[in-house]
């Protein structure tokens, strides 16, 4: 049988919860602004707005999934498993020699906690303290310490007190069987992404680069000819016209190669093949530069 305590989470997820509707409804918003409206600036400050939270969109979904899922199991055969994204531990009950809470817990170690960009696990190294297993969402009152034979974990279940009493008497009664010690702690992917500066750089570059050229395009529309060219002869001269609205279609496409690309990308530095996705991630970003002067060059021949 298990007694699951998922973790200290309510006010997080109101927070995520709310800021992805905000980010829905300005997507929505400004997809609507763009199309029931002809183009222009305002639909181009809409259109950088929808590209922005598309772009913030997945982190935030990713975050609410790990925060429901986020937990901490007691199992009457004697174990304790800590549930916290894909970083999992199996601790049998009788390593655990002490439960800490309050002010015997170090201000100083609750200060170096992981925060919001770590998605709140993590080693927490302070001098003079021992190494913490950080795996709370919470920095506050709520935190427990678990201070086993080999290390400390810090927790954070929503019923702190509820918590700490199961365990006390779970360990009392003692172990129903053996249980081998489990330590699964993956990296973070989004966290070595977002403080690996090429990678970072060469995924915001593309991103921004294509947004910002669907603006541009967006806010100049009202000054094209009706008659703008798009195909060209041997000569160079003008061999097709059609309306500049037609123009949209250059960031439209290079925003669908660009999601392709960072999903590819992605995929291949969780495989260990990181030349692979800075390759993938560099094609977005001179993608953008290339549809910048196909653009420019577009709009000059009048």
């Amino acid at each position: 049988m298990l007694t699951r305590f998922p973790a200290a989470r309510t006010r997080l997820l109101i927070i995520h919860v709310l800021l992805g509707i905000f980010l829905w409804g300005t997507i929505g918003a400004a997809g609507w602004r763009l199309l029931a409206f002809p183009p222009d600036p305002v639909g181009a400050a809409g259109l950088i707005l929808a590209a922005s939270g598309l772009f913030l969109l997945p982190p935030i979904l990713y975050r609410i999934i790990f925060l429901l899922n986020a937990g901490y199991e007691i199992s009457e055969s004697g174990s304790l498993t800590l549930r916290f994204g894909s970083w999992r531990e199996i601790l049998p009950v009788e390593e655990i020699e002490e439960i800490r809470s309050g002010g015997r817990i170090s201000s100083a170690v609750r200060a170096a906690a992981p925060g919001w960009l770590e998605m709140w696990h993590g080693k927490v190294a302070v001098e003079g303290e021992a190494t913490v297993d950080w795996l709370a969402t919470d920095r506050g009152q709520g935190v427990l310490l678990l201070v086993t034979k080999h290390r400390h974990l810090a927790i954070s279940p929503a019923d702190p007190a509820g918590f700490a009493t199961c365990l006390t008497e779970l360990s009392a009664r003692g172990s129903l069987e053996k249980t081998e010690p489990v330590s699964i702690q993956p990296p973070s992917i989004l966290v070595e992404i977002l403080k690996n500066p090429p990678a970072l750089s060469l995924l915001l570059g593309g991103s921004i680069g294509i947004a910002a050229l669907g603006s541009f395009l967006t806010a100049i529309q009202p000054s094209l000819p009706p008659d703008q060219p798009f195909r060209f002869d041997l000569a160079g001269e003008p061999a097709s016209f059609g309306d500049p609205s037609r123009l949209l279609i250059l960031p439209l496409a290079g925003g669908f190669i660009w999601l392709l690309n960072a999903i590819l990308g992605w995929w291949a530095w969780r495989n260990g093949q990181r030349p692979s996705a800075y390759a993938l991630w560099a094609v977005s970003f001179i993608l953008a530069i290339g549809l910048w002067a196909s653009g420019i060059s577009l709009i000059s021949i009048n």
